[in-house]
């Protein structure tokens, strides 16, 4: 009886829904593939004005990081003049008399005065007339020589040392290092 009962009931058929489900699979896949296909097209070469503004873009940044590092390096360069300076306080002397700076070195050196801000360099040689005539321009009664001496121009030091003693000028001195710029500065 109860075989009777299953044959009576209707068979449904789902050969027409598999046959559209494997249809739609198919359909889609193909339209992945062109779609795929025609993504890696387009990115892959751009037009001509896009690569022209691109162009133009970096041209315009290339010219302001040469700018920028222009200006950097120019500050670069402010900043080890700056960092170069020794600033030279001379102490205060009871016999009133102005110091002036003389920086020797063993190619020459330069000397400056209180409130001066030029230097007045003189050669080396070995007869020391540039440093003579700076001697026959200042005043043993009014000024002080204070000496800072490089280690390139110990030789040279002594021979202007002895010729400013010689004339009657009060002499100090104090090492320098050679690649130091000597400001005489006000206390």
């Amino acid at each position: 009886m109860a075989s009777r009962l299953r044959n009576k009931t209707a068979r449904v058929s789902f050969f027409a829904f598999q046959d559209m489900i494997t249809t739609v699979t198919g359909v889609l896949m193909i339209v992945m593939l062109l779609l795929a296909l025609d993504i890696g097209r387009r990115t892959s070469s751009p037009n001509a004005s896009a690569q022209a503004a691109v162009k133009e873009q970096l041209r315009q940044a290339e010219e302001r990081l040469a700018l920028n590092l222009e200006t950097l390096r120019r500050r670069q360069g402010e900043l080890n003049a700056r960092s170069n300076r020794v600033f030279v306080i001379p102490d205060t002397d009871r016999s009133g008399k102005q110091p002036v700076l003389v920086v020797v070195s063993g190619a020459g050196g330069a000397c400056s005065r209180l409130g001066q801000t030029n230097l007045t360099e003189f050669s080396g040689g070995a007869r020391r007339t540039d440093f003579a005539k700076l001697l026959n321009r200042w005043n043993a009664s009014q000024d002080r020589v204070v000496f800072y001496v490089r280690p390139s121009g110990v030789d040279h030091y002594k021979k202007c040392r002895e010729l400013a003693k010689e004339r009657g000028f009060t002499v100090g001195s104090d090492t320098a290092e050679e690649d130091k710029q000597y400001v005489l500065a006000a206390p």
